[in-house]
């Protein structure tokens, strides 16, 4: 790293910083020129840099850091599917929303893309953008309690400290994803689904209100009221039309203790009914499926369980078991409530740092469908490759209500969460797993199923408007030219 380098990367003095940055691109760029007649360099290269000394010219101020050196750069290159890699030219890490407004104005004035990324939890290069700038959310990441029910976050809160925060008024969001390192502005870009999102929807069916900046770079307060088409344009956007900076939630009373239970099941038919009927049973709170495959045997695992506010009322049967058609039953393990969100960081944070592909395929599947493809997973080795982790948990449509959350058709769906663990990127098994994902695509598709984009391959123009809708499909466009008339946000997705 040159000197210049060093001294952009300080946090102590911005101006000093942007500054130095524009005069090292600058200083290549001449560079670039001198040096050619001495030694044989990548004219590529050259080119890259004399590109990036104009387009990064003229910085307006800001209050964060601006960052545009090599290992900042390529930081923001990867995802966690270790597949698709996009380096940009800077990466902004804000310390206001002003600074995300002169960020996107900016990136409109140079014709450049911009995206915003919070955790990289993403597995197809959905948050990644190729020569253009990168907004990191992390930096964005103040929790504040409004009232009892009430709580604004910012982008990059993570969900731990959203959760933390609501526990000390006895509260809790009502849907929490499974690992709690991942981000609020990154969740709510996608949909957000958890255990409980069979009583409540998603996490973008309880958000309240939003402060977005466009496309356009305005910023501007939308709710289910005021500026409705840009909220409902926003939750689960992927960040089509504009960036989340602030969200606020809706909050519920939280349980002390949760007492969950394991039902195991020979049969496929009896695992999805007894999940569908526990749907509409009162009482049962976190619900969720596996398939587990060991030695040729396929086993199939409901896991339901109990708020309670004492911990030895975990150990009283709970009336929603009766009639339940399983083959055996494991003892109620009763944890408070903390330890029963925070059960998986540990292990997602793990392997993430571990660089192991996670060529992940989530998908939502109607009633009718889901048995029929269980069956051809299980019975097709090729589109099995490398799945470790494969949840199937029971979903309500009807109570999926932000249109871009795409659900199947239906009073009843199933999603299934294949996660699968390649040994080494673009290793066989790696490519490998990613052909099983890229023949699956069509399958689910003509099957009535809907992908949750974040973990699944790119779709095409065509699948996209299939994905959608055609009355979805028209009115995202319409909100797309709208709020963002230059197409400068997130085109990592590949929608429009």
């Amino acid at each position: 790293m040159s000197r210049s380098e060093r001294r952009q990367s300080r946090p102590h003095n911005h101006a000093t910083s942007r500054t130095a940055s524009r005069r090292h691109f600058l200083r290549l760029g001449g560079a670039s020129v001198i040096t050619t007649g001495l030694w044989s360099l990548d004219m590529a290269w050259i080119r890259e840099v004399r590109s990036q000394a104009l387009q990064l010219a003229d910085m307006p101020p800001l209050d964060g850091e601006w960052l545009i050196d090599e290992a900042s750069r390529r930081s923001v290159a990867v995802d966690w599917g270790f597949q698709i890699h996009r380096t940009p030219s800077a990466v902004l890490r804000p310390k206001s929303v002003g600074d995300v407004v002169q960020m996107i104005t900016y990136a409109n004035q140079r014709g450049l893309k911009i995206a915003m990324r919070g955790q990289g939890h993403s597995v197809y290069g959905q948050a990644q953008v190729e020569n253009g700038i990168v907004i990191d959310s992390r930096t964005l990441n103040t929790v504040r309690l409004q009232d009892g029910d009430i709580l604004d976050a910012e982008p990059g809160a993570l969900w731990g400290d959203v959760a933390k925060a609501a526990a000390t008024q006895g509260r809790t969001p009502p849907v929490m994803v499974d690992a709690m390192m991942l981000t609020v502005g990154g969740t709510l870009s996608v949909g957000g689904t958890g255990e409980t999102s069979h009583r409540f929807g998603a996490q973008v069916d309880n958000v309240l209100e939003l402060d977005v900046v466009t496309g356009a770079g305005e910023p501007v307060t939308c709710s289910r009221e005021r500026n409705s088409e840009l909220f409902h344009m926003t939750l689960a956007g992927l960040g089509q039309c504009g960036i989340i900076v602030r969200a606020q939630l809706r909050l519920v009373p939280a349980p002390k203790y949760v007492a969950m239970r394991t039902f195991m099941y020979d049969d496929v038919e009896a695992f999805l009914s007894d999940q569908a009927r526990l749907t509409a049973a009162e009482g049962p709170g976190p619900l969720n499926g596996r398939v587990m495959r060991e030695g040729g045997r396929t086993q199939y695992v409901l896991s339901a369980g109990s708020f309670v506010a004492e911990a030895d009322e975990g150990d009283r049967v709970p009336a929603w078991m009766a009639g339940l058609r399983h083959k055996s039953a494991s003892p109620p393990s009763t944890m408070p409530y903390w330890n029963y969100l925070d059960r998986r960081t540990a292990s997602i944070a793990t392997g993430k740092a571990s660089k192991v592909p996670n060529p992940a395929l989530v998908a939502t599947l109607p009633e009718g469908s889901t048995r029929p493809f269980l069956t051809y997973m299980l019975s097709t080795p090729e589109v099995y490759a490398g799945i470790w982790f494969f949840e199937v948990s029971p979903k309500l449509p009807a109570r999926h209500m932000q249109p871009l959350q795409k659900m199947p058709h239906g009073a009843l769906a199933y999603e299934l969460r294949m996660q699968r663990r390649a040994s080494a990127p673009d290793a066989p098994d790696h490519r490998a797993m990613l052909e099983a994902n890229r023949a699956l695509l069509p399958r689910l598709l003509e099957a009535g199923g809907k992908v949750y984009p974040p973990f699944a391959p790119i779709l095409s123009p065509a699948q996209w408007q299939e994905h959608y809708g055609e009355g979805t499909w028209r009115r995202f466009a319409a909100a797309k030219r709208r709020f963002d008339p230059s197409s400068v946000l997130t085109p990592g997705p590949g929608i429009f």
